[in-house]
């Protein structure tokens, strides 16, 4: 295992502000030569949470709970000892040096040097070439019709990619860099003739981590290029679009200190609010927010508010709002931002950042946003009613839900007793399931996606390669999708030490559910074309929901009928082979 050195532990120590560190937890207040608060272990009404900031201890009178900085990491961000430092040197700006005791351990973090200092090198060389190479002219165009500034441009180290095939390879194979590091830091593809530049002709967005290290790239599709518009690093030892949140690299120390962050979809986005001056804005790679990205907001937001500026009807997705309230539930107030004319984030904070302001200061909390949904929609007012009732119901009593059926009742003029049963299921709900906590019901999709992850783990080689041929849409809930990734990493080797104190119960009981079920190929097989069966079925229903389907439309229906079909008639070959069918 790999130890930290002394020398790192003393400067961790030293850079950490412990009130800082700990107000993200509970707010604090100073009394004489301490600050005390509300204790962040246990509920408590009267304060009895006192904190030192020279020694740089804490201690509870209540629980009983004592300790320095390192410890408090450890217990509220359920680290261990190396995991608690290097989060510390991570929030505190600490480079940390290891005292190796582990060859596999030294060959590892060599290798993952090599390839950051690749990509900062493949960083370095896209900015210079956008700035002098006349083959990026229109990058540069581009960049002022959006109307981003070249010292905007600049901080964020943007970049163009050559046309040439190879230039960047050739490059870094000249440096000492060889094919297979270029592979794993995603910079090439294979060619016939050995590797190509995987980015070519775009403008390049590095995509680094809460330290500024650059871990990937998200590259936008110039006029008259190839598609897709935005193409991104492939997941890999690096990259991670789950867990990648742009901008949070300059936005951190912001976000820290005002409390609050502005969330939105794209890398322009995030560009136009810092030039307006709006520091605190980060990007979430799309709109639905992943549990890591949660967690990331979470550390540097603490408790402050998290406004998302996302487009309209995006935010209305299932995936965007499980994300909302992922981050309602880490103790974050969610804000949701409505633009003027449904315009998107880059245009209004470069035309008038004074109504991105006002927007902001008229955001709505997630409930309000909802039901302002049900309201827009339309229908009769009977179901008017059950939709909003459906929203309600499931809601927390608060002040904000009780202004929400105000609105309702107001809107639709409800009798007294139609407005209290907008909230009545919820009432019954807690009634009833107060006493005991309840079995968490699953639906046949998701307990065949948990068995299928059970699978690959059982069945190892296999399963490797049927998760690398999956992507997020085979899966009906963003943490079974975060958990395939994770598994993936695992079955192929990479370093997952970071994560894996997090990984490590669901590992634990996908373990033995797969004891349970007895794992076999054939079952394996199964389940994996289960999980292609849902995804067709998806968008046949998605499709099928659109009664104004063009030709191009009908088109794409028959394809997925053909896809579903096909599915299906693999699924029988597979049930026909079974052993014990």
């Amino acid at each position: 295992m790999s130890r930290i050195s002394e020398q790192s532990l003393e400067n961790v120590k030293a850079a950490v502000d412990m009130v800082e560190l700990i107000n993200g937890r509970t707010p604090l207040r100073k009394v004489g030569a301490r600050y005390t608060g509300r204790c962040p272990f246990h509920d408590e009404r009267t304060p009895s949470f006192s904190v030192d900031p020279v020694d740089k201890l804490y201690f509870c009178f209540g629980c009983k709970k004592a300790g320095d900085a390192i410890r408090f990491v450890q217990d509220t961000e359920n680290l261990d000892f190396v995991g608690a430092v290097e989060w510390l040197g991570d929030r505190f700006g600490v480079e940390i040096a290891y005292d190796e005791t582990s060859p596999e351990a030294e060959k590892r973090r060599g290798e993952q040097r090599r390839l950051l200092a690749l990509l900062e090198d493949a960083a370095g060389f896209y900015t210079r070439y956008l700035w002098e190479s006349g083959q990026a002219a229109a990058a540069r165009s581009y960049l002022g019709e959006r109307g981003l500034t070249e010292e905007t441009a600049r901080s964020f180290r943007l970049g163009f990619s050559p046309t040439a095939w190879d230039r960047v390879c050739a490059a870094a194979l000249a440096k000492g860099f060889t094919p297979a590091e270029l592979e794993r830091a995603g910079l090439s593809s294979r060619g016939r003739r050995g590797p190509v530049d995987r980015f070519r002709g775009r403008l390049m967005f590095p995509l680094a981590d809460a330290r500024g290290r650059v871990r990937g790239f998200g590259a936008r599709q110039m006029p008259g290029g190839e598609p897709p518009k935005y193409l991104n690093s492939p997941e890999g030892v690096m990259f991670h679009k789950s867990e990648t949140v742009y901008g949070l690299d300059h936005a951190r120390q912001t976000i820290t200190t005002q409390s609050r962050a502005i969330v939105v979809e794209g890398y322009t986005d995030v560009l136009a609010l810092h030039q307006a001056g709006m520091p605190e804005a980060v990007a979430s790679m799309g709109t639905a927010l992943t549990d890591h990205q949660v967690r990331e907001l979470a550390r540097v937001c603490g408790s402050g508010t998290l406004y998302l500026a996302f487009d309209a009807d995006a935010a209305g997705e299932g995936a965007a709002l499980r994300g909302m309230q992922m981050a309602e539930s880490t103790g974050m107030e969610v804000r949701v931002v409505t633009l003027p004319d449904g315009r998107d984030p880059a245009d209004v904070a470069i035309s008038d950042p004074d109504a991105f302001r006002t927007a902001l200061a008229r955001s709505c909390g997630v409930l309000g946003f909802r039901i302002g949904r049900v309201l827009a929609a339309g229908g009769s007012r009977d179901q008017i009613y059950r939709r909003a009732a459906t929203v309600l119901g499931s809601a927390p009593p608060s002040v904000e839900r009780d202004e929400q059926v105000r609105l309702v009742s107001g809107r639709l003029g409800l009798t007294p007793d139609l407005a209290a049963g907008l909230t009545r299921r919820q009432a019954e709900g807690q009634a009833v399931s107060a006493p005991a906590p309840q079995r968490v019901r699953r639906s046949p999709r998701e307990r065949d996606e948990r068995l299928f992850l059970a699978m690959c783990l059982a069945l190892p080689e296999r399963g490797r390669v049927l998760l690398g041929d999956l992507e997020h849409v085979h899966f009906s809930d963003a943490s079974h999708w975060e958990a395939a990734t994770h598994i993936r990493r695992m079955l192929a080797g990479e370093d997952i030490s970071e994560a894996s104190a997090r990984w490590a119960p669901l590992i634990g009981e996908l373990n033995a559910l797969a004891a349970r079920e007895a794992a076999s190929e054939w079952a394996l097989e199964e389940l994996y074309w289960k999980l292609h069966l849902y995804r067709a079925e998806d968008g046949l229903k998605a499709m099928r929901e659109n009664a104004d389907l063009n030709l191009s439309r009908q088109r794409e229906l028959q394809g997925l009928e053909e896809l579903r079909l096909s599915v299906l008639a693999r699924l029988d070959a597979i049930r026909a082979q079974a052993p014990d069918r």
